[in-house]
């Protein structure tokens, strides 16, 4: 037993020692396919006896269990040793394939050599056969190279022989073919010049070229005299430019020159330097001069030379040269008397003289007609480039030209008003109408660089045209002119004026560019000249303006002083008095009346409508501005005062927003972004408004007012609204103790309402806790239009604005008024505020417990119950009553506020407990 023990122990122990890699013992058991634990991959002996062995019961079995054990290791140990039987068979028979594969390939190496062996002696053998036949070939090939080079010698012999006795006689036709016959001869002899007799041959045929040159430029000579006339045999002389044509370019432009300079030669003589027939004034002569030679050749000489020889293109380009060179000399000689018009006259000559040329070349030459290469003949600019530097002389004259127009436009142009058809200013139109004719002649003249400086000076009087013209007739600042519809149609012809002249600006800039050379385009813009419509700019840098916003301004400025007698009449009305709430006041409708006439007008004489749009943004901007700062004319403003102005406030927005529809026959949509724009501004002044009709005691509950309508802890601006309302100095102290006292840790509080912009014309006062300066004015008072009534307030509705449900006329502020929602929302009392409020509403969207507003259903033009930024959410159910009756409940409720407020300075503790005492008198 003790030795069965031994053996386990170190077999188990040998076992453990081997480490198979996991993907080996994956590979081998898949290949066994064994379900012997001993073939397991995680085997352990102790699980395995553990599992032989359960019990003690069990070892009773051990003899039988090592009996079965030592029969499988010997049967493993059999495998094991008929395997490598096996494997070292296998091994001894593949060495003795290798062995068997060596010798195959050492046999069919062989067999491959003899083969290559086999294949070169029949190559050899190929070779001694043809050898034989190639020498034979070489023979017959330079037998007959030399039977062909002797014919040709002989050939060559003889038409030289011929050549010489042709050219004796003077027989030019024939000497012509013999010479083009013995040069190409003696191109196939190049290669024997190393014998003799052909470099012989050969330098006698040069011998006979230099003769025949020299012979034909003789018989030349004596066929013209001195003075270019023809007196020699035409038919002999055209014959000789045959042999000329062969002997080469350089003999026949030898030739060519030579005629050129005979035929000028008289030219040279008659206008010479200093001569009276050569001054400026007498260049027609000059080209009368080239025509009755071109005449003379055509019908004389022009048979003598071949029609490719082109000999009266080129003794016109010589004309040309010699003329342009002498009158780059006449006119740097008379710069300083140059008549301009003379100069002009000569140029205009000198172009039309080249243009006749290159018509009469590119007509007459197939060539040049076929030659889609060929856009000129070349005698486009062969002389008048010459006048280039002397063409500021005429850009001069046509800049004093424009001097004197626009002087005369300044002076004389007054605004038409019998013509009610004009919109724009006749000199305009007249200014670019020479510009058109003054470019159309400077492109007849050049396109090069007095093109350019035409541009230059076409931008210049553009500029001042913009400026010293169009400005000009603007009303300045404090005019005394009447303000009439002539008044406004003044300046209305002057910003179609404008836009016209930017509009034909651009297209003027296109002319110039499809005019101008190539070269200079990229230094042609009108740029600075559209702008010189938009911006006026002089030496001051103050005086800096836009023509078509000064137009703008100066309509806004006419139409503010129309209406200024209504503001004059908003502001002598007693706010501070008015006891209840009416109808629109009376100033309302002058103001209305004033802008329905006005913009009316200026909408009928304004043409391009994209001006116009500009001109109500900025009337509108201004309208706001102005009825902002009359608010503090019209100081001390009382709660009742406050609400009336809300509903003025509001009839001005209803007119107002209808402003781009004045004057037109047909209504159109008034676009949303200019409704918006009115309902920012005057929300605005709504927004100041609902917060000086807010009751200024309690304190804290006017300070939560302020907090949730302007939202700031500017102390100048709280001050001024208490300014507005009117308050004592001693009040006002106390109100801004508190406003110190309730703003600190508000960290939601801006430092600068924007919606208080508009009041900052308003001065503060010095108060104990910290100094208020005076505002910086109304600079940018429409900066900061950007944002609406604040959350949480209600704003009027009415047509145009957001929100606000349909049907049936009613008090757009109804019980959702501000002074309701606002105060009750944030007073202590506001459970029974509430309570008192929902049992006098005559309809749904009234005020719940705790102040909260709830958005009920209902129909009322313009009402407005919910919560939101400048929208409604819902109207007030019902409708119907006046404006007045709705103020009667609001008066009514302060009644109410008073009776608490009463309550609670006779009984402190109880306005402590947060609306628990009784609710006291209603005051209904």
């Amino acid at each position: 037993m003790a030795t069965t023990t031994a053996d386990d122990t170190a077999y188990v122990t040998t076992t453990e020692a081997i480490h198979l890699a996991p993907e080996l013992n994956s590979s081998i058991t898949h290949i066994l396919r064994s379900k012997d634990p001993l073939d397991a991959q995680e085997f352990s002996s102790v699980e395995y006896i553990n599992k032989i062995f359960p019990n003690e019961y069990s070892l009773s079995t051990v003899d039988q269990v090592l009996a079965r054990l030592q029969a499988k290791a010997k049967q493993v140990q059999e495998e094991l040793r008929e395997l490598t039987r096996a494997q070292t068979d296998g091994g001894q028979k593949g060495q003795e394939e290798v062995e068997a594969a060596k010798k195959g390939i050492e046999m069919l190496f062989f067999k491959i050599k003899e083969i290559k062996e086999k294949a070169t002696q029949s190559e050899q053998m190929v070779q001694e056969i043809t050898q034989d036949i190639k020498s034979l070939d070489y023979a017959k090939r330079h037998l007959t190279t030399s039977i062909t080079t002797l014919k040709r010698l002989q050939m060559l012999v003889t038409a030289v022989d011929q050549l010489k006795a042709m050219a004796q006689r003077k027989q030019y036709r024939e000497t012509a073919q013999l010479l083009e016959a013995v040069l190409q001869l003696i191109q196939y002899f190049r290669t024997f010049q190393n014998v003799r007799q052909i470099a012989e041959l050969t330098e006698s045929v040069a011998r006979l070229q230099s003769e025949l040159e020299r012979d034909i430029v003789k018989d030349f000579e004596h066929g013209f005299t001195q003075e270019g006339i023809l007196v020699g045999n035409i038919g002999q002389l055209a014959s000789a430019c045959l042999v000329i044509d062969i002997l080469g370019d350089d003999v026949r432009q030898n030739l060519i020159e030579w005629y050129c300079k005979l035929q000028l030669r008289a030219y040279r003589s008659v206008f010479k330097p200093n001569e009276e027939v050569s001054a400026l004034d007498n260049t027609s002569r000059r080209y009368a001069w080239l025509k009755r030679l071109l005449k003379i050749h055509d019908e004389e000489h022009a048979h003598i030379f071949p029609a490719s020889w082109d000999v009266s293109r080129i003794l016109c380009m010589q004309f040309c040269q010699i003329t342009r060179v002498d009158l780059t000399d006449i006119l740097a000689r008379s710069t300083s008397t140059a008549d301009v018009p003379l100069l002009l006259q000569v140029l205009q000559l000198t172009l039309e003289f080249e243009s006749q040329l290159e018509t009469r070349f590119m007509s007459r030459d197939v060539d040049y007609a076929l030659n889609e290469d060929a856009e000129s003949a070349g005698f486009s600019e062969s002389i008048s480039p010459c006048f280039e530097p002397y063409l500021s002389l005429y850009i001069e004259a046509e800049d004093k030209t424009l001097e004197e127009k626009i002087n005369g436009f300044k002076l004389q142009e007054p605004v038409p008003e019998d013509d009610l058809s004009v919109t724009v200013l006749a000199s305009s139109t007249d200014i670019f109408l020479f510009y058109k004719s003054a470019m159309t002649n400077c492109a007849k003249l050049s396109r090069k660089k007095p093109f350019l400086d035409l541009c230059t000076v076409f931008g210049k009087w553009l500029r001042v045209y913009a400026n010293d013209v169009l400005l000009a007739k603007l009303p300045k600042q404090g005019d005394k002119r009447p303000i009439n519809r002539e008044f406004l149609r003044s300046i209305c012809i002057v910003l179609n004026t404008a836009d016209y002249s930017l509009t034909t600006t651009s297209q003027l800039e296109e002319r110039l560019w499809a005019n101008i050379d190539p070269e200079f385009v990229d230094q042609v813009t009108m740029e600075p000249e559209r702008q010189a419509f938009l911006q006026y700019v002089t030496s001051a840098p103050e005086a800096k303006d836009m023509i078509i916003s000064a137009c703008t301004r100066a309509l806004v400025r006419a139409v503010e002083t129309h209406y200024e007698p209504g503001m004059v009449s908003m502001s002598k009305l007693p706010w501070g008095t008015v006891e209840y709430v009416g109808d629109q006041s009376e100033y309302v409708s002058m103001i209305h009346a004033t802008l329905k006439t006005c913009v009316g007008a200026i909408q009928e004489l304004v043409t391009n409508k994209r001006y116009f749009r500009t001109f109500c943004d900025k009337l509108i901007e201004s309208f706001v501005s102005r009825f902002a700062a009359n608010l503090t004319r019209c100081k001390p403003i009382s709660e009742i005062g406050a609400e009336q102005m809300l509903l003025d406030t509001q009839a001005v927005k209803s007119f107002l927003v209808e402003i781009p529809n004045l004057g037109l026959e047909t209504t159109v949509t008034v676009p949303t972004s200019f409704v918006k724009f009115v309902n920012r501004g005057l929300g605005k002044v709504e927004t100041i408004l609902k917060t000086a009709m807010s009751p200024h005691e309690p304190y804290d509950m006017f300070i939560d007012h302020y907090f949730l309508l302007i939202s700031d802890r500017n102390l100048g601006n709280f001050q001024r609204i208490l300014e507005l309302k009117g308050l004592k100095r001693t009040e006002q102290q106390q109100m801004v103790d508190a406003f110190q006292k309730k703003q600190t840790g508000m960290d939601n509080l801006q430092e600068n309402s924007n919606v208080m912009s508009l009041l900052q014309v308003m001065p503060a006062q010095i108060s104990a806790q910290g100094v208020v300066g005076p505002s910086a004015g109304l600079a940018g008072n429409m900066a900061g239009l950007g944002s609406g009534t604040v959350a949480g307030l209600m704003t009027p509705g009415g047509p145009g604005t957001d929100g606000g449900s349909g049907g049936g006329s009613g008090n757009p502020y109804q019980l959702g008024n501000i002074v309701t929602s606002s105060i009750l929302s944030h007073s202590p009392f506001a459970a029974l505020a509430a309570q008192h409020l929902n049992s006098n509403s005559p309809g749904g969207g009234a005020h719940s417990l705790g102040g909260e507003l709830d958005t009920g259903s209902g129909s009322g033009v313009g009402q407005s119950g919910g919560l939101g930024v400048g929208q409604a959410s819902g109207g007030g159910g019902g409708g119907g009553g006046s404006f007045a009756a709705g103020a009667k409940i609001n008066v009514n409720i302060r009644k109410f506020v008073a009776g608490i407020r009463a309550k609670k300075d006779q009984d402190p503790g109880a306005a402590a407990g947060g609306g628990g005492g009784p609710a006291g008198p209603a005051g209904n």
